[in-house]
């Protein structure tokens, strides 16, 4: 197509004149010349196409797009091209139109010919394609993210490309990145890109820059919510984030449930659980925070939605805070956590690491067993589960189910360094070594007890005949001893 070869070689030409041996490109600059020439004559010589007759057609297969009408659409967008005007507007639309009928994979590999993922090409293009993928259930998000990445290369002033990309780095809490991107662009008439400014804001520290801007998000979406009452919670919803965001609380409840009739949706209950979470931290943060009151918007946050585990999480940690003995806190979360469910499985998880603290390993992991059963899928119950079962497990049957936990959960983090130090234990419990120091060494950077780290890696290599890298990490750990706690914590 020619209009995508001279978007093609622009990106060519600037490449070629950014390298550090500028001649080298200029070198190919007359060929260069020559095909744009040629280029231009082919254009010139089509005369006997009416633009006219080509406006229409394109508009026909946008109104086609824009109604629905995803065959109607793909059938005049291939008609375009083949009257000689093979654009990229009308692959454009050809591919839109195969997303409206279901076959993304189709329109994916449409859209690689003028957008390929492994250099920049037509910006629109990179665009569509990361968005399919990662709206795909399974997609390949590093795919989406290079294709993120091209199209900013391939044309920087590209609104689509710079709000997916601000849309990318949030979904990922990379607030800064999101932030950054946002900054580009004129916000006018976009409550919802306030909105998502407002929250980096706050997550980057500027406070009280992000309180002013979710008070301009607030005024956007109440018009918004007059002028297009068809959009209902999701403006709603929005409305009560933003006045969390200026830290009016109790007024982002009572937004919320104002509009509930009947039983709030599980929708409405994450939501108000989130500001009560978002209420909690606000008020631990202020000098002279009460902890109990603290604790008392959580457990009204729980009570509310008893399915969020932020919620219970936060919870937990602040009652460990607590000035009362043990055996308080312990009826004091038997009573907000013990109604059953999620809120019981967390009660099972605080006791297998209350157990795992005194030495009592078994209980520990009869507790993490349970809390499994009530939850299963929550990571750090998880990998709790598989560290308890080395602990006291010899059995091949164990240590092969502990395997299969611990190996789901890296696959969904690689990273982990929490799931990477379970991994090694149980690797090395069942005797392959070689794999548990691969782990462990990879863990270590970021090991929350490096010195128990370093005396688990000097008794592999130990065990492998490597004698001087056990001695280095038996030194290591010397270093480490003021912050050793004896065996790997299980608490993640």
């Amino acid at each position: 197509m020619i209009e995508d070869f001279i978007h093609e070689t622009r990106f060519r030409i600037a490449s070629m004149l950014d390298r550090r041996k500028p001649l080298d490109g200029l070198l190919g600059l007359p060929a260069f010349f020559t095909l744009v020439v040629l280029a231009f004559m082919v254009i010139s010589s089509r005369t006997d196409i009416s633009s006219e007759s080509l406006g229409e057609l394109e508009r026909e297969a946008q109104g086609h797009l824009d109604k629905g009408h995803f065959v109607e659409a793909r059938i005049a967008a291939m008609r375009l091209m083949q009257e000689g005007m093979q654009n990229s507007k009308a692959l454009l639309i050809e591919a839109k139109a195969l997303c409206g009928m279901g076959r993304e994979n189709d329109a994916l590999r449409l859209l690689s010919r003028m957008a390929p993922v492994d250099r920049p090409g037509h910006a629109p293009a990179h665009v569509i394609q990361a968005t399919i993928l990662l709206a795909q259930k399974n997609g390949d998000v590093q795919a989406a993210s290079q294709h993120i990445n091209n199209a900013l290369l391939s044309d920087p002033s590209n609104q689509d490309a710079t709000e997916l990309a601000a849309r990318f780095a949030a979904g990922r809490r990379d607030w800064k990145t999101a932030l950054s991107h946002l900054n580009q662009m004129s916000l006018n008439k976009r409550a919802d890109l306030m909105l998502m400014k407002a929250t980096a804001l706050q997550f980057t520290g500027q406070e009280n820059d992000a309180v002013k801007f979710a008070a301009q998000a607030e005024e956007a979406l109440r018009l918004l919510q007059k002028s297009v009452p068809s959009h209902g919670n999701e403006v709603r919803f929005s409305i009560a984030a933003s006045l969390s965001l200026q830290r009016k609380f109790e007024e982002a409840v009572q937004w919320i449930l104002s509009g509930v009739s009947g039983k709030p949706t599980k929708e409405e209950r994450q939501i108000i659980g989130g500001i009560y979470l978002s209420w909690s931290r606000y008020l631990k943060e202020q000098p002279a925070a009460d902890r109990m009151e603290v604790l008392h918007l959580l457990e009204q946050g729980i009570q509310v939605s008893p399915e969020s585990q932020d919620l219970i999480m936060a919870f937990l940690g602040d009652c460990e805070e607590l000035t009362s003995t043990p055996a308080d806190r312990q009826r004091y979360m038997e009573r907000i956590l013990g109604n059953g469910g999620i809120a019981t499985s967390f009660l099972h998880y605080h006791m297998g690491v209350q157990e795992w603290k005194k030495g009592n390993r078994d209980a520990a992991k009869s507790h993490f067993e349970l809390a499994s059963s009530l939850n299963p899928g929550f990571k750090a119950i998880g990998n709790n589960l598989a560290m308890a079962i080395a602990s006291v497990s010899s059995d091949r049957a164990d240590l092969e189910k502990a395997l299969a936990i611990i190996n789901e959960l890296i696959q969904q983090e690689p990273e982990n360094p929490f799931f990477l130090d379970t991994r090694g234990h149980v690797l090395a419990k069942m005797g392959q070594f070689k794999e548990a120091v691969s782990d462990f060494e990879r863990s270590l950077p970021h090991a929350r007890d490096k010195n128990s780290s370093h005396v688990k890696l000097a008794d592999l290599y130990e065990r492998l005949g490597m004698t001087d890298l056990a001695s280095e990490h038996r030194s290591a750990s010397l270093a480490h001893m003021a912050s050793a706690g004896g065996a790997n914590p299980v608490v993640r």
